[in-house]
């Protein structure tokens, strides 16, 4: 083989370090999101790769943080988020059902529909509304 050559098996070695360094990682929701254009209070959703999230509401008498478990499906068109179910606060025992549009890996956007937690999802919303909220990432 001549000194300018790299094998067929190097070539396609390299192209798919490159092609897999290029995309969207695997969970693009993991890690903290806040609220824009939301409202007077933002809202932040921090995403953890145990399936377990943080909702941290801004109110006049300081940050209310929310612990609640959610499920994710990347596989639907919108993404499908379930969050819950909760166990306090006014959502206490239902599950929201939820699409998200990936806008980007630092941007998304969400519109939710609560049901109970053994729901079967047919509460989620099948299209975006003016109720949907959109999420930037928070950059530490």
């Amino acid at each position: 083989m001549s000194a300018g050559k790299r094998p067929p098996t190097a070539l396609a070695l390299a192209f798919a370090a490159t092609a897999l360094a290029c995309a969207e990682p695997p969970e693009p929701l993991l890690g903290e999101w806040v609220s824009v254009g939301s409202g007077p209070s933002p809202i932040t959703y921090i995403f953890e790769a145990d399936g377990r999230s943080r909702w941290v509401l801004e109110l006049e008498e300081g940050p209310d943080t929310f612990s609640v478990a959610y499920r994710v499906d990347y596989g639907r068109t919108p993404v499908h988020l379930d969050i819950g179910p909760w166990s306090s606060g006014p959502l206490t025992g239902r599950t929201l059902f939820g699409i998200i549009e990936m806008q980007g890996p630092d941007r998304f956007r969400v519109d939710f529909e609560p049901a109970d937690p053994d729901g079967d999802g047919t509460g989620r919303p099948d299209s975006f509304s003016n109720q949907a909220v959109t999420f930037v990432r928070k950059l530490n």
